[in-house]
C-alpha cells in the first residue's frame, strides 16, 4: 500500500476536514484507493470506486461516515424492497402466462 499525501486537487488533505485521522492509500493488489482512519484499531474504512482522486472522493466519504448509518440502511431496506417487489410481480407475470397456456391448451 503506499499512503497518498499529495494528489492534485488536494484530496488527501481536504478530506481530513470531514475527520482529521483520515488518510488515503492506494492498494497497490487491489489496484484502487481506500480511506483509512488512525483513530481505529482497523484502519480501513472504505474502497473509492473511482480511479482518480477528485471532488466525488470528498462526497463519497461524507456518505459513508458512520453516522449517516441509519440513512444508509434505509436506503439498501427499500432497495432490496424494490427489487423483491420487482421479483414478486415477475413470478406472478410467469404464473398467469403458465395458467393462460394451460387453459388454452385444455379448452
Amino acid at each position: 500500500m503506499i499512503k497518498i499525501t499529495s494528489d492534485v486537487y488536494n484530496i488527501s488533505n481536504r478530506i481530513k476536514h470531514i475527520d482529521k485521522n483520515y488518510f488515503i492509500v492506494y492498494n497497490t493488489s487491489k489496484r484502487c484507493f481506500e480511506i483509512h482512519n488512525k483513530g481505529q484499531k482497523n484502519t480501513y474504512c472504505v474502497t473509492l470506486p473511482y480511479n482518480t482522486l477528485d471532488e466525488r472522493t470528498l462526497n463519497y466519504t461524507q456518505k459513508t461516515l458512520s453516522q449517516n448509518l441509519n440513512e444508509i440502511l434505509n436506503s439498501i431496506e427499500q432497495h432490496n424492497a424494490l427489487l423483491k417487489k420487482e421479483q414478486m410481480r415477475k413470478t406472478l407475470n410467469e404464473m398467469d402466462d403458465s395458467i393462460n397456456q394451460l387453459i388454452k391448451e385444455n379448452f
